[in-house]
């Protein structure tokens, strides 16, 4: 854990300045310089802050009073001028600080670079963090899952764009998914999987109850397969019968997809609305999480067994509330996390039987486990707007970190408006989340 070193002269009983130790990476920023007399110039800085209340910002040593602009309940835009800067200066460094929690963030300040494109988010990771905000990436509009298809690249279907996008996580370079425009004029992009025997990854549009085949090598657009459902959203790849499940959540059934074909051969009836999917080890059967019953809000959802030779339901797991997104786990042949919005838990399922079941924050959307096994990470979007969750509303979401071992949340960091999609890259190093309604993704680097 990162904390600052504190070292006692005790022959002289002198305890001298704890030095500042920075663990998480710095953050850039850009400045626009203007010249002043005696070969001095004036740069003037802008970024985002989280959370800007009681923050510190210095440099060389002093204090600036940055102004806030755009508050947005723990973040802020702030505006400061470095002056009197020496003419020839290229570079600089801000430190951000909150005595609160012992807080600690660089930002470094590029003199001669112009202004930012996007504003720059600088947040504060708490000293004993196991996981480190690197940055924030604007998007398309309403990223609503997020999914690595390379170590660095991750898929992002817009729910309210006409297209879906590729982003390079430490680059920031975006590739657009261009569609024919039958389909790009309806956008609604929910989610996506990998399908490896064609080297392709697959995104759903709910809106034409459509999924859309791209190359994972070029991001070639390589066609589209029309379903039968209607509303289509979480898309599943199951090895052993070479097919893809496709959650309808209109018509409350699944759609199997066969990958040899690329059509749908039949639907699973589930008498509820059907969200995401998860199979057994040896692949005889789904754990299905329903979302409602009759409809999206009734908290008449549930999990539930499917035998995929009878492709029926076979039992009922747990019942009530919004059942969201269903992982098996790397602890055993039969271990399941489901995420419940309603009741706002994490249920762990072990040989098809509830085992424990952990508290979290408000409406947890997706949750993914870490390679190595030792981390379930979820996405919480927080209290929606009453009025709709397509407003902002009062709390901004989390990051939650849930151990394996012990199912206790260890970390709980805040986010933006309704974090909602989030992947673990292949190697387990970076998390990234989606802010729904900020149209961006933020990126974590796992330190511990």
């Amino acid at each position: 854990m990162t904390r600052y070193l504190v070292l006692a002269a005790l022959s002289f009983g002198v305890y001298p300045t704890p030095p500042k130790i920075f663990a998480s990476k710095p953050i850039g920023v850009k400045a626009i310089c203007t010249p002043q007399a005696n070969n001095t110039k004036n740069c003037a800085v802008r970024f985002y802050l989280q959370p800007f209340k009681g923050t510190r910002l210095s440099h060389a040593g002093s204090l600036l009073t940055p102004k806030f602009s755009k508050i947005d309940k723990t973040q802020a835009q702030a505006d400061l001028t470095l002056r009197g800067l020496p003419a020839e200066a290229v570079n600089g460094v801000i430190t951000a600080e909150n005595p609160a929690n012992l807080a600690l963030r660089e930002i470094h300040v590029d003199f001669a670079a112009g202004p930012n494109g996007d504003v720059p988010l600088v947040t504060l990771d708490a000293p004993s963090a196991r996981h480190r905000f690197v940055q924030r990436i604007a998007t398309g509009k309403q990223p609503k899952s997020a999914m690595f298809i390379s170590a660095t690249k991750v898929v992002l279907p817009l729910l309210d764009d006409n297209h879906s996008e590729v982003v390079d996580i430490l680059t920031g370079a975006i590739t657009r998914l261009e569609l024919p425009k039958k389909y790009a004029k309806r956008g609604g992009f929910v989610e996506s999987v990998r399908v490896p025997p064609l080297n392709e990854f697959w995104v759903s549009q709910m809106k034409a109850a459509a999924i859309h085949r791209f190359s994972a090598e070029t991001l070639e657009y390589k066609g589209s397969i029309d379903l039968t459902g209607e509303w289509t959203k979480v898309l599943a790849y199951d090895a052993m019968r070479n097919v893809v499940y496709a959650s309808n959540w209109n018509s409350a059934d699944i759609s199997i997809v066969s990958v040899a074909e690329l059509k749908e051969t039949k639907k699973i009836k589930l008498g509820g609305v059907p969200r995401g999917m998860a199979f057994s080890a040896d692949g005889n059967f789904m754990l299905a999480a329903i979302f409602g019953g009759k409809n999206d809000h009734d908290g008449a959802g549930r999990t539930v067994k499917v035998d995929l030779a009878k492709q029926k339901i076979v039992a009922t797991i747990i019942s009530g509330g919004s059942h969201r997104h269903a992982v098996r786990l790397k602890s055993g042949a039969d271990q399941f996390a489901v995420s419940d919005m309603a009741r706002s838990k994490i249920y762990f399922v072990s040989d098809y039987a509830k085992a424990s079941e952990t508290k979290v924050y408000n409406n947890p959307n997706t949750i993914a486990e870490s390679p190595d096994g030792k981390y379930l990470y979820v996405s919480c979007r927080g209290h929606n707007n009453p009025k709709s969750y397509l407003l902002k509303g009062l709390d901004f979401g989390r990051l939650m970190v849930i151990d394996l071992a012990s199912h206790a949340v260890i970390e709980d960091i805040e986010a933006g408006n309704q974090p909602t999609g989030l992947d673990v890259s292949p190697d387990g190093k970076y998390i990234v989340l989606t802010d729904f309604l900020d149209h961006a993704m933020r990126v974590y680097e796992r330190v511990e």
